[in-house]
Formats: structure tokens, sequence, C-alpha cells
């Protein structure tokens, strides 16, 4: 029978192996992210190695109960560093899966876990975490609320890195609130930063990708092509496949603005294709979307339909506010189709 130094020790275990070991997937799921600093890894502690993507993948899938549960357990324990630094490494397997309600639920946690340990360093990780959870539940105002401590915490820290984050972010948010003026001054600082700082951080091009796309809402097609194109050279060079897909994905956008409907739906399928190599969910519902629009203002329902059917089957499978917008093109498709099937319905 374990005594309770003994199930303290092997609880210590577990909560220290399971972050070493999801930090040692964290380089297949978000490449050029600077990584997690986390806890001296004891000698009778021994994480898992993986070799390949899919293996890294796979891994975090199947624990991820376990690894929501270690978050809550390691605060319960009294350690909030490893409450904070796993939330955190889980962060690519979070965007490229989904799974919001869980995200939501480990970063805030880990969040309140810091700051309560008046650990300044595991709250500006923390800060930019939920943010990105927030923004993919489209709460953007309280992610730019975040984002903002965010930066005023990495000046008083010294920390560039934290600035820089928060400024790629900020941009980011913007866009998707139909401030891309906004925007465009965010990415543009946060450029400045990377280009002073050197490419250590590796994430000019998602700055790159972040740009065309505010210069595509404001209308600058030959900006946003430019923009565009130079992040998929900056991204193919360090072999980027998430960032490519969305370079791709928001090059067909500008083509469909421009009326090039084919060359649209070619960015698209491109898009799509890379996104599933990757499992990245989100990326190829967004694809599946944005292919279905194009397809409509071809004049192709049915192909839109189909677009738009497998978009929502992805979005209902990790719970995504961006199912019910689908849903609704369903409808108003369905309505049309009906109306015109039936002109004398409408009278």
């Amino acid at each position: 029978m374990e005594t309770t130094p003994e199930r303290d020790r092997a609880v210590e275990r577990l909560l220290t192996w399971y972050p070493h070991t999801a930090d040692a997937a964290y380089p297949f799921l978000a490449p050029h992210r600077r990584r997690v600093p986390l806890d001296p890894l004891p000698a009778s502690c021994h994480p898992l190695a993986f070799s390949v993507y899919d293996q890294a993948l796979d891994w975090c899938e199947t624990e991820r109960s376990n690894l929501v549960a270690a978050v809550h357990q390691a605060v319960a324990a009294g350690k909030p560093a490893i409450a904070w630094q796993l939330a955190a490494v889980l962060w690519g397997f979070f965007y490229i899966r989904g799974h919001l309600h869980d995200w939501l639920d480990t970063t805030r946690t880990a969040l309140d876990a810091a700051r309560d340990a008046h650990d300044r360093t595991g709250e500006a990780y923390s800060l930019g975490d939920v943010a990105c959870a927030l923004t993919q539940v489209h709460r953007f105002d309280e992610a730019i609320d975040h984002l903002r401590q965010m930066m005023a915490l990495g000046r008083e820290l010294g920390d560039a890195y934290f600035r820089y984050q928060a400024l790629v972010n900020l941009g980011y948010s913007y866009r998707r609130i139909g401030r891309p003026d906004r925007a465009v001054e965010y990415c543009r600082r946060a450029l400045a930063i990377h280009r002073i700082l050197g490419k250590a951080w590796g994430r000019e091009g998602t700055i790159l990708n972040n740009l065309g796309d505010a210069d595509e809402q404001l209308g600058r097609f030959d900006e946003a092509i430019d923009c565009l194109e130079q992040a998929l050279t900056v991204l193919r060079a360090i072999g980027d496949r998430w960032g490519e897909g969305v370079a791709l994905d928001i090059l067909g956008t500008v083509h469909h603005r421009l009326r090039r409907h084919d060359d649209a739906v070619a960015y698209y399928l491109r898009a799509l294709d890379t996104h599933a190599d990757i499992g990245n969910r989100w990326g190829q519902a967004h694809a599946l979307s944005n292919l279905g629009d194009v397809h409509l203002t071809a004049g192709d329902p049915d192909a839109a339909r189909a677009s738009w059917q497998q978009a929502l089957a992805i979005l209902d499978k990790v719970d995504h506010p961006d199912a019910e917008e689908i849903r609704g093109r369903l409808r108003r498709l369905d309505e049309v189709c009906s109306e015109r099937r039936d002109p004398t319905s409408s009278l």
C-alpha cells in the first residue's frame, strides 16, 4: 500500500511527465515558435520522444482529456508553473485540432494560476494563449484586451518576444473585426521588430500573411498578392506548411474578389490539401467555406452546397462557432433553389 509521500511523488512525476512529453510534440505542431521554458526534468522522469508529425499529433489527441485534467491537477497540487507551462505547450495542438472549450478552460486556468503565484512570465505566456483561444470563439474585444495586457507586461519584463507576439496577434484580431487599417499598423510594427531582432522566431511569414489579408480587405489587391507571394517564399523555405496553407487560402480570396474564379478555386484546393496534410481542421473548414463561396459566385450552387456541407461536418466535430454561419449559408441556398424550382412560391 502506497504511503502519502509515495503518492505525492507519483503525482509529481506524472505532472512533470506530461509537460515534457507535450513539449516533445510542440516543435512538430507549432514550428518556429519560441519554446516554452519548463522546469528541469528530474532523473526519474522519462518523457516520450516523437520522430514524425503524425505521431506527435496522435499522442496529443489520445491524451487530450488527461492533459486537460493535468492542468487542473497541477493547480490543486500547488504547482502553478506546471499548470501554465503545460497549457502553453498545448497551443499548437489546440490551434490545429480545435477543442475550443478545452483550450479556453486550460488557458484561463493557467492564467489564474500564474497570477495567483505572481509569476509574471507565466502570466505573459497565458495572456497570449487565452487571447488566441478567444479569437477562435469570435470574442475579439476580450482577445484584444488580453493582448494589450501582454504587450504591457512584455515592456515591464523587458522581453521583446511578448511585445512582438502581442503585435502579431493584434494585427490578426483587428483584421477579423473589420479594421484592416489598424491591422496594417500592428503588422508593420511586428515586422519592424522581427527584422531588427532577426529570424530566430520564424514568424515573418505569418506577419506577411496577416498584412496581405489586411491589404485584401482594403481592396489593395496588387499589394496583397505581392505580400502573400513573399510570405509563401518565406514559409516554404522554413517548411511551415501551416502558414503556407493560410497564404494559399488568402490568395484564393484575393482572386475571388478579382472575379478570377478558376484561379480562386485552384488556390483554395491547394490550401485545402495543405491543411489536410497537417490535420488542421479549422484550416480545412475555412478553405471549404471559401471554396463554396466562389462556386456560388461562379453559378454552381450544387458545388457550393457540397463544399459547405463538408465544412460544416468538420466545424460541428470541433464545436466551432463558424458552424452556425455555414448553416445559415446552406439555409439561404436551399431557399433560393426552392424559389427557382417553384416561382409561384414567392407570389
